[in-house]
């Protein structure tokens, strides 16, 4: 091949590199120095987004701790008005749509910093004296996703934790609505025995009343019967005297023979007044 044919055949390999380089880069590819210093300024941001989902986390997550705690501090008493029952279901439910949006934000943002911190330390070489300040970028950004998975945590135990009071609310609510009804039960039941106490006093009363009454009749026949008695007996016994006194002046009769049939009227009268 003569020389003239090498000198072409190079020329035109060198056209054909420039013609391929040049919509290369139109499509912006980069070299290895610029990509490091892309990689850098997204790790930077990614480390202010990943801080300011941890602080929405965080202002959730306490959110929901505080209404937990609220909650179980005063359990019986909401468990006991139905209205406030259904207030805190209802909050509760929206701490912890809340407070979990929150955390599934911090892990998305979280999982991205990650990756661009490794990928910053991997690239940081061609910096060459900036690499210094890519990795001092890259171990801030991993500081801030530490702290995001400690903030994830803990919101996540806040959200058990809201969980937790709901059911017991629930529980308690169950045993307010278990306890009225006994409560009732024993109203109940001590109303029965108040009305059965009644009419057993007024049954007893009214026996009472009626056995003062039947005594004082008694008392008051027996105190006439007396009376009668002695004032009928004292009637006859003087009649009979004055009987017996005429028949002995009259000496018509012996006195045996007086006495007997008047003494026989006498118990016969006596009998019939006691019967009476």
């Amino acid at each position: 091949m003569s020389i003239l044919s090498c000198r072409v055949l190079c020329l035109l390999a060198i056209v054909l590199c420039c013609v391929g380089v040049a919509p290369a880069a139109s499509h912006g590819m980069l070299s290895p120095v610029e990509l490091a210093k892309k990689k850098v300024e997204e790790t930077l941001r990614l480390k202010g987004e990943c801080e300011e989902a941890t602080n929405a986390v965080t202002e959730a997550a306490l959110a929901a701790q505080r209404f937990a705690h609220n909650t179980e501090i005063h359990l019986v008493t909401i468990a006991a008005d139905q209205k406030e029952v259904e207030k805190r279901k209802s909050e509760g439910l929206q701490f912890i749509d809340n407070t979990t949006k929150a955390a599934e934000k911090a892990t998305e943002v979280r999982d991205k910093t990650t990756a661009s911190v490794k990928e910053t330390r991997d690239n940081s070489i061609f910096l060459r004296e900036k690499a210094e300040e890519a990795e001092q970028a890259a171990d801030n950004a991993e500081s801030a996703t530490r702290d995001a998975t400690s903030a994830i945590e803990t919101a996540k135990t806040h959200i058990n934790g809201v969980k937790k009071v709901l059911k017991e609310l629930d529980a308690a609510v169950a045993a307010a609505k278990e306890k009225e009804k006994q409560v009732e039960s024993q109203t109940q039941e001590q109303t029965n025995k108040t009305s059965l106490d009644e009419q057993q006093g007024h049954t007893e009363g009214n026996k009472a009343e009626q056995t003062q009454k039947e005594k004082q009749r008694q008392h008051y026949r027996s105190t006439v019967t007396i009376n009668i008695h002695g004032d009928n007996l004292d009637a006859l016994l003087n009649g009979a005297a004055n009987n017996s006194g005429m028949a002995l002046n009259d000496g018509s009769s012996s006195p045996a023979l007086l006495r007997v049939p008047l003494l026989l009227l006498l118990l016969s009268v006596l009998g019939c007044m006691a019967v009476c």
